[in-house]
């Protein structure tokens, strides 16, 4: 009876309960409760799901995933797998908590999936997690409850053996047992109070399982090894001019250049790296460590590093007057800013002078003005600067997307409280750094693929039509041309050139991002779309990110060392080795990308502190599924959750093509300028909650 059962309900999809036992012939007075037995087993089996309580639906797609579960502030949920997010339905979210590694079941035929975005059905918890849930003491209904960061409390929590607590105190727990709809807890630690901007760091730290401290055995590692034994040859370097140029504040300096003319029609660009990989020995406890890692992680007045001060800030840092070991990229460069020649060898270097982007920039800005006394040092980065001029002009015209994005500068107290929130512009000596590391990257890049071998690429997707969609409604609303037959990257440039001046054109430039693909770490080489360039990989810092050390220590092996791929069991394994690290370090920028989000973010709730219940005019800049979010001042940004406005609303409608939200008589649209109230400051959550 049961395949006739699923035959019926996949011939009928959305059939329910009454009309299948009608379809059935099923009569007798005890049919109905056998049948209810039948579709609670299929629906155990993963065979069948129940969608609106009563309507029944066959599973097409059998397809299972194994990911971790992500709660959200609504029902619904997603679980994350190597491929990205799966949408989970409020209905279909099990007794998941988040963290849980879960096996969900895809979709392939469900009305409440968007496009080609995935959605399933949690089947399973194979893992609870461990880890540790970051929240707060909070007074509800005169009882003082657990609330954790970012997570929908569907559930109540408990603290096991723990009661004098007190009311916005910041808890580090860790999950002991789920029992009749209560999450049981251990208490980890007690922060603090939530008003004490230090202890921003550490909710960032523990919320994300990051990690500041390295193991007994790696610092020994880096002790007790023989940094005087080198063993291959290297070209002395010691005799050029050369510099390297980070912010006030940096410690880990990976990089450094000279430069000169070699006649009117050919330039000289070198760039010297740090030898990461002479240090930093595959299989070694150090590795390991890094390759957990991933990379460092900066929140704004602090790092985590990925490898440990000894090494980052001293034995590898290219600190001026010292000896360093390198990898170098020389590189001919014509007077279009084409790269004609390049050569990679293993160098010793000692940079001349530790400059900063702030006094670079004030000889580039400063007539007659000698840096630090030196005429060759003062023109040679003056016509350094022309070179990079060169380079950047030559990448637009083949094919790079100048965004030219709004980023912000938050300034710290010593005791983190933010003093300050600003724009940040890049400036030309940061320019220049970047132009002068991308053809670096590039050259390498090249290298791997002229010899057919396989490496660690920095790959850029061309964008999918499907999710050009919103950008397409965008540029109805604001009566702006693109033509969308032509998908190359220099129609995005020119569009961006061309409507630079439009007052909406952040907005614009971030709704284009969002429909782009995000650039990942591969094993073998797809181009970088956004660049415009047929090659590219990371080589420039690997003190900072385990994917250049990889880099780094391929090109030791094939090309310092001519060693060769034996046959092809031996390159599929290394393909396979190499795919797991591109992962690796996929997740692990995706997840310091969050960390440093975040941690921003609570230092905006932080600046706003005083404005509480004041009123303030912003900027519409987006809408999502359950908010309004608007552009205060300072680049602050808050959202109206849209649960709010419907509860006052008799009428409501929103049109998402047009980025149009009716409320009753008033109509609120992308781009808007509108009078907002502050209503709400949750620090450890970092979010603004406005009223409009």
């Amino acid at each position: 009876m049961k395949n006739e059962i699923i035959q019926l309900i996949k011939n009928n999809n959305g059939i329910n309960f009454k009309n299948l036992k009608l379809k059935l012939n099923l009569n007798k007075p005890n049919d109905g409760y056998k049948l209810n037995q039948i579709l609670h087993e299929l629906v155990t089996e993963n065979k069948i799901f129940y969608r609106k309580k009563t309507e029944l639906y066959y599973l097409k797609n059998e397809k299972s995933i194994i990911g971790t579960f992500r709660t959200t502030f609504r029902e619904f949920a997603f679980v994350e797998d190597e491929q990205g997010s799966i949408f989970i339905p409020a209905k279909f979210v099990l007794n998941a908590l988040e963290g849980d590694t879960v096996k969900v079941i895809l979709f392939s035929d469900f009305e409440e999936k968007k496009d080609d975005k995935r959605a399933g059905k949690v089947v399973r918890v194979l893992k609870r997690n461990g880890g540790n849930i970051v929240g707060r003491i909070k007074k509800i209904k005169n009882n003082l409850e657990f609330i954790p960061d970012d997570i929908d409390p569907k559930y109540k929590y408990k603290i096991i053996g723990k009661d004098n607590l007190k009311e916005g105190q910041i808890l580090i727990v860790t999950f002991k047992d789920f029992s009749d709809q209560i999450i049981y807890v251990n208490l980890k630690e007690i922060l603090g109070d939530e008003k004490d901007p230090s202890l921003d760091y550490l909710l960032i730290k523990y919320k994300n399982n990051l990690k500041d401290k390295f193991s007994n055995d790696a610092i020994l590692q880096i002790k007790n090894k023989d940094f005087a034994k080198e063993n291959q040859e290297r070209v002395d370097l010691t005799d050029r001019l050369i510099v390297t140029i980070d912010g006030e504040d940096s410690k880990d300096l990976d990089d450094a250049i000279d430069f000169k003319i070699i006649d009117d029609n050919l330039y000289h660009l070198g760039v010297h790296i740090a030898d990461v990989s002479h240090y930093v020995l595959e299989d070694t406890k150090l590795d390991f460590e890094a390759f957990d890692r991933g990379n460092s992680i900066y929140l704004i007045d602090k790092v985590l590093p990925m490898l440990p001060q000894e090494l980052s800030n001293d034995l590898c840092s290219l600190n001026p007057n010292e000896k360093k070991l390198t990898l170098t990229c020389d590189m001919k460069i014509n007077k279009e800013g084409k790269i004609i020649d390049f050569k990679i060898y293993p160098s010793i270097i000692k940079s001349s002078y530790r400059l900063t982007y702030n006094e670079v920039d004030k000889l580039f800005n400063e007539k007659g003005f000698i840096l630090r006394d030196d005429k060759n040092l003062s023109s040679m980065l003056t016509e350094a600067k022309k070179l990079s001029y060169k380079l950047r002009n030559y990448k637009l015209k083949n094919g790079m997307i100048d965004y030219q994005l709004k980023e912000i500068k938050i300034k710290l107290d010593q005791n983190g409280k933010p003093i300050s929130i600003s724009d940040k512009v890049q400036t030309e000596s940061e320019a220049l750094i970047e132009d002068f590391m991308v053809s670096a990257n590039q050259s390498v890049a090249k290298w791997f693929v002229s010899k057919n071998l396989p490496s660690i690429f920095r790959v850029h997707k061309k964008p999918k039509m499907e999710n050009l969609e919103p950008f397409y409604n965008l540029l109805s609303l604001f009566n702006l041309k693109f033509n969308f037959k032509n998908l190359d990257s220099k129609n995005f440039d020119f569009f961006l050139k061309e409507n630079k001046d439009n007052e909406n054109i952040e907005i614009i430039k971030k709704i284009m991002i969002q429909a782009m693909e995000k650039a990942i770490y591969l094993e073998k080489n797809e181009g970088h779309y956004a660049l415009g360039l047929k090659y590219y990989l990371h080589f420039t810092s690997p003190i900072r990110r385990y994917a250049d050390l990889i880099v780094h220590r391929l090109l030791r092996s094939f090309l310092f060392k001519n060693q060769k791929i034996e046959n092809k069991e031996k390159l599929a394994d290394l393909l396979n080795k190499l795919s797991e690290i591109a992962k690796q370090c996929s997740l692990k920028e995706k997840e310091a990308m969050v960390s440093e989000r975040k941690f921003a973010d609570i230092k905006k709730v932080r600046f706003l502190s005083d404005k509480i219940n004041q009123k303030i005019e912003g900027t519409i800049v987006n809408f999502s599924n359950f908010g309004i979010f608007v552009e205060l001042e300072n680049n602050t940004q808050g959202m109206v959750r849209l649960d709010n406005l419907k509860l006052k609303a008799k009428y409501y409608k929103y049109d998402e093509k047009k980025f149009l939200l009716k409320v009753d008589q008033k109509n609120y649209q992308l781009g808007n300028k509108v009078l907002v109230k502050i209503i709400g400051l949750d620090t450890i959550r970092g979010l603004i909650e406005l009223e409009l």
